[in-house]
C-alpha cells in the first residue's frame, strides 16, 4: 500500500513509537525480574549467614567447656560440669544435651590398641569406672551399646570404650547414661576425625537414643588430651594425639531447634532442604518450611514446590544452593521460594508501555497539527507569490512609462529647470524599480527559484559601479567613501544579481539612516580564501532588542522614527547570502552608527 507523503511522518512516529514502547515493556520486565532474582539472592545469603552464625554459636559452646576443662587440668567434678553448662542449656533451645565421655579400657587390655597406651596415659579399666559412677549414686550403671533391634544393652567385649558420664540436662537424656559413642559406626567416625585432628568435629545424621519424637540430630565433639605435656597446645603428631587422649566433650544437637531459632528474626518467605553433603549419599536433615516457620522430617512434604516461581528466580539449582561449614562437614541448602512468595509483577512494565503509547499519540497529534499548518503556509505562500509577481507585472507598467515621460521632459525643458525635476523623476523610479526588485528576489527565493548563477567580475569596477548607483537613487547624492584592499583580486567569480542585491541593501539602508550629512563607507578585503565586504555608517544605529530579528521580513527597528522604508532590504541580504554560502555580521551601537561584515568565498 503506498502512503501518502503527507501521512509518512504520522506512520514513522507511530510505528518508532510503538517498537521503542514495546522494547522499553521488554527491559522493564527484564529488569524486574533481575531485580526480583537479585533481591532473593540477597536473602538467601541472610539466611546462609544466620545459619552459620548459630551453628558457629552452638560449637563455640563446646570450645568454651574446653577451656573449662584446660584450667582445671582435665578434673572436673560432675557438680562443676552441670554447673558450668547450666546457663548454655538455658540459652541455646537447639541443645539435646552437653556430655563428657572419657576413654575407658576393657578389662583385659595390656597394651592399648589403636595407639592408646594405658600405662603411661593412665586411663581406667572397664570394671573401676563403672564401680566407680556406680559409687556417685547411678546404682545400675554400666557401659552400654545398641543391639540390633535398638535396644539398650551392656556393652560386649572391645579394645576400648567411650561412654557418656556426664550428661546435661539429665532428665529426659537418662538412656543416654553409659552409651559407648563408639560402638556406633556414625558417631565413631567422628570421634576419630576429632582424635586425629584436634579440633571440633561433628558426626554424620543420627536419630538420638535419648529422641522419642521424629526428628534428626548431630553430635560435635571436642578431643580432651593429657596434660602431663608442657605446653598447652595439643599434641603435634597423630600418634602422639592418639597416645594422649583422655576422652571427648560433645554437643548433642537437635537440627530442627538450632535451624528454627537461628531464624527466629527473619521473615522471608523462602522454603530450604537441608541435606549433608559428605555423607556418601547427601543425606537429608530436615526441610524448613516459612508458612509454619518449622523444620520437618518428612521427605513427602519436598513435593509441589512452586515450580514456576523457582524457576523464575533459581535457573539452576546451584544458583540457589549454598553451604555451610559444620565441624568439618559440608552442609548443602537448596533454596525454594515459599507458595505465598511474591510473584513477579509486570505493572511496571505495562505503564511503560502504556506511557510509550500515550507520548506517541501526542507526537503523532503534533505532527498531524504541524503537517496541517505547513499546508496552510504552503497555500499562503504560494498566494504570496502571486501577489508579488502580480504586482511585479502591474507596476513596471507605470514605471518604464515615468523613465520615457523623464526623458521626453529633459528634452523640453530648459536647461536650469531640467536636472532638478528629472533627477527627482529618476529617483523616485529607481527606487520603486529597487522595491520591486526586493519584491521579486524575496518571492523566487521563498519559492526556491532564485537561482545562484556566478560570473567573472571586475571587482573595483562592479563595486564602483554598485556606489554610483545608490548615490544617484537619492535626491541629494550622498558621499560614500570606497576602499579596495591591494590584496583583493581584480577578477572575482560571483553572482553580480546577488552580490547588486547584497551591496544596494546595505549601502541604501547605510545612507538612509545616517546622520546629516550621510558618513558611509565600504570597503572590500581578501582573508584567505574568502572576501570581505564592510559598510559602515555613522547614523542611528540598531537597538540590542531588534538586532536577533534584522532577517525578518516587513520587521523595521524601534527607532527608525519616520524615516521611509519597508522593512525588506536585510531580508533580501539574507536570502541572497544564503545562496551565495555567504554570512552577514552586524555590529552596532545605538546613536552611534552600524558595521555591516558579509563574508564570501573566494571562488578561482
Amino acid at each position: 500500500m503506498r502512503i501518502h507523503r503527507s501521512t509518512l511522518p504520522i506512520a514513522l512516529t507511530f510505528g518508532l513509537g510503538i517498537s521503542l514502547s514495546v522494547l522499553a515493556a521488554i527491559a522493564i520486565a527484564r529488569q524486574e525480574r533481575t531485580n526480583q532474582r537479585l533481591q532473593f539472592q540477597r536473602q538467601t545469603d541472610s539466611l546462609t549467614t544466620s545459619l552459620q552464625r548459630s551453628v558457629n554459636r552452638y560449637t563455640d559452646i563446646l570450645l568454651s567447656l574446653g577451656d573449662f576443662y584446660t584450667v582445671s587440668e582435665q578434673t572436673v567434678p560432675r557438680a562443676e560440669f552441670d554447673r558450668f553448662v547450666k546457663r548454655a542449656l538455658a540459652t541455646y533451645p537447639g541443645i539435646q544435651a552437653l556430655e563428657w565421655a572419657p576413654v575407658v579400657l576393657t578389662d583385659s587390655t595390656a597394651d592399648g590398641a589403636a595407639g592408646i597406651e594405658p600405662k603411661t596415659v593412665g586411663l581406667p579399666t572397664r570394671t573401676d569406672f563403672e564401680a566407680t559412677v556406680r559409687a556417685e549414686g547411678y546404682r545400675t550403671f554400666q557401659i552400654t551399646e545398641q543391639n540390633s533391634q535398638g535396644e539398650l544393652v551392656r556393652a560386649g567385649d572391645r579394645t576400648h570404650y567411650v561412654p557418656v558420664t556426664y550428661v546435661q540436662p539429665y532428665t529426659g537424656n537418662e538412656p543416654a547414661l553409659g552409651y559407648d559413642l563408639s560402638s556406633d559406626s556414625i558417631r565413631r567416625t567422628a570421634l576419630e576425625a576429632a582424635r586425629d585432628t584436634g579440633s571440633v568435629a561433628a558426626s554424620g545424621r543420627i536419630r538420638l537414643v535419648q529422641e522419642n519424637n521424629n526428628q534428626f540430630g548431630f553430635l560435635v565433639f571436642l578431643p580432651l588430651y593429657s596434660s602431663r605435656s608442657s605446653s598447652r597446645d595439643m599434641p603435634e603428631s597423630v600418634l602422639d594425639r592418639q597416645a594422649q587422649l583422655q576422652g571427648y566433650l560433645l554437643g548433642v544437637f537437635r537440627v530442627a531447634e538450632v535451624v528454627e531459632e537461628s531464624l527466629e528474626t527473619l521473615s522471608y518467605d523462602i522454603d530450604f532442604v537441608l541435606s549433608d553433603r559428605t555423607a556418601p549419599e547427601n543425606e537429608f536433615l530436615g526441610l524448613y518450611q516459612a508458612s509454619s516457620r518449622t523444620v520437618t522430617t518428612e521427605v513427602q512434604a519436598i513435593g509441589n514446590r512452586a515450580e514456576r516461581k523457582q524457576k523464575a528466580l533459581c535457573p539452576t539449582a546451584e544458583t540457589c544452593t549454598h553451604q555451610l561449614r559444620v565441624g568439618g562437614r559440608l552442609w548443602a541448602i537448596a533454596f525454594t521460594p515459599a507458595a505465598n512468595y511474591p510473584a513477579t509483577t509486570l505493572w511496571r512494565a505495562l505503564s511503560t508501555f502504556i506511557t510509550g503509547l500515550l507520548l506517541t499519540l501526542m507526537v503523532a497529534r503534533y505532527f498531524a497539527q504541524a503537517q496541517s499548518a505547513l499546508i496552510k503556509t504552503q497555500e499562503l505562500s504560494a498566494l504570496k507569490i502571486r501577489l508579488f509577481s502580480m504586482a511585479s507585472h502591474e507596476l513596471r507598467t507605470p514605471l518604464a512609462s515615468i523613465l520615457l515621460s523623464a526623458q521626453v521632459l529633459e528634452a523640453g525643458l530648459s536647461r536650469t529647470d531640467r536636472p532638478r525635476v528629472y533627477s527627482r523623476i529618476r529617483a523616485a523610479a529607481k527606487r520603486m524599480n529597487q522595491l520591486l526588485g526586493d519584491l521579486l528576489t524575496l518571492a523566487r527565493a521563498e519559492s526556491g527559484k532564485l537561482e545562484f548563477s556566478p560570473e567573472t567580475l571586475n571587482l573595483p569596477s562592479f563595486c564602483q559601479q554598485i556606489i554610483e548607483e545608490v548615490q544617484f537613487s537619492f535626491e541629494a547624492v550622498p558621499a560614500i567613501d570606497f576602499v579596495v584592499s591591494p590584496s583583493v583580486p581584480t577578477a572575482a567569480y560571483l553572482d553580480p544579481q546577488l552580490l547588486r542585491a547584497v551591496l544596494t541593501n546595505l549601502l541604501s539602508n547605510a545612507v538612509k539612516y545616517s546622520n546629516e550629512p550621510p558618513q558611509v563607507s565600504m570597503s572590500v578585503a581578501c582573508q584567505s580564501h574568502h572576501l570581505v565586504f564592510r559598510v559602515s555608517d555613522r547614523g542611528i544605529g540598531i537597538p540590542s532588542a531588534d538586532q536577533a530579528r534584522l532577517n525578518d521580513a516587513f520587521y523595521r527597528g524601534q527607532n527608525v522614527g519616520h524615516i521611509p522604508g519597508t522593512g525588506l532590504g536585510l531580508s533580501v541580504v539574507s536570502a541572497c547570502l544564503q545562496l551565495h554560502r555567504g554570512s552577514l555580521v552586524c555590529e552596532s551601537t545605538l546613536g552611534e552608527g552600524t558595521t555591516f561584515t558579509v563574508t564570501l568565498p573566494r571562488i578561482e
